[in-house]
C-alpha cells in the first residue's frame, strides 16, 4: 500500500489514480493521520450490461449511495401521473 499526504495526491492526482487502476490502494493522510483511502472499485460483481455501458462512456458510477430514508422521505405527486397528463395534452392538440 502506498502511503501520501493529502497535498501530494492533490498535486499528483492522476499519477496515483494510475496506480489504483493498476490494483495499489493509496492511503492518504493529513498532518501524518490517515484520512482516506484510494483503491481500485470492485466491479467484478456488477452486470456486464453496466460495466459495458461505461466502459463505453455511455454512463457513470454513483459518486455515493443512495440515502433510502432521505430518499422516503421526498413528497409524493398528487393527482393524476405524468404519462396521464401528457396522453390528455397530446389528445388536446389534435
Amino acid at each position: 500500500m502506498i502511503q501520501a499526504s493529502v497535498s501530494k495526491v492533490k498535486n499528483s492526482l492522476s499519477g496515483y489514480l494510475e496506480k489504483v487502476k493498476a490494483g495499489q490502494s493509496v492511503l492518504i493522510t493529513d498532518h501524518r493521520k490517515v484520512v482516506a483511502v484510494l483503491e481500485p472499485v470492485d466491479s467484478a460483481s456488477w452486470p456486464q450490461e453496466i460495466r459495458n455501458a461505461l466502459e463505453q462512456g455511455e454512463g457513470k458510477a454513483a459518486r455515493r449511495k443512495l440515502d433510502l430514508a432521505a430518499f422516503n422521505r421526498l413528497p409524493t405527486a398528487q393527482g393524476s401521473s405524468l404519462t396521464a397528463a401528457v396522453l390528455d395534452e397530446r389528445q388536446q392538440s389534435r
